[in-house]
C-alpha cells in the first residue's frame, strides 16, 4: 500500500464578501481549503483525477442533513461520474474503510483521503493498493 500526503504549506486566502456569504452556491472555506489539499496531493502524486477510484472526506460529526462534501470535492478535481465519494466521521474509519477496500483478489483501488475539517490545515493522502 502505498501512501502520499500533502500538506499545504499555505492555503490561498478566500475573501467572501457579506453579501453572498450566505450563497447555497458558494462553497465553504473549508472545502476551498480541502479541494485545494486534494489537487496538491494528486499532482505530488502525478495522479490524474479520473484514474480515482474513491473519494473520503473526513467529517468532525454526523451531519444531518449530510452535505456530501466528498461529491463537492470529486466535482471540483474533475473525477468520474461514477466515482465513489463518501463523508466519514472520524480519520481512523476513513483509513479503515480504505484499507478494506483494497484487497487482494481486486485490482489496485486508488482511495483519496481529505481531512480538512476542524484541523488547523487540511490535508489529503492518496492510498493506493
Amino acid at each position: 500500500m502505498t501512501v502520499h500526503d500533502a500538506y499545504p504549506a499555505q492555503t490561498p486566502s478566500i475573501s467572501i464578501t457579506s453579501d453572498v456569504a450566505d450563497s447555497p452556491r458558494l462553497p465553504s472555506e473549508t472545502l476551498h481549503r480541502a479541494i485545494y489539499a486534494a489537487r496538491r496531493t494528486l499532482r505530488d502524486a502525478v495522479v490524474d483525477p479520473a484514474d480515482l477510484d474513491v473519494i473520503i472526506y473526513v467529517v468532525q460529526r454526523r451531519q444531518v442533513p449530510p452535505r456530501w462534501q466528498s461529491a463537492r470535492v470529486a466535482y471540483a478535481l474533475g473525477a468520474r461520474e461514477d466515482i465513489a465519494a463518501f463523508d466519514v466521521p472520524g480519520a481512523r474509519a476513513a483509513r479503515s474503510m480504505a484499507a478494506a477496500l483494497s484487497t487482494p483478489d481486486e485490482p489496485e483501488r486508488r482511495v483519496l483521503i481529505i481531512e480538512a475539517e476542524g484541523t488547523g490545515r487540511p490535508s489529503a493522502s492518496l492510498v493506493s493498493g
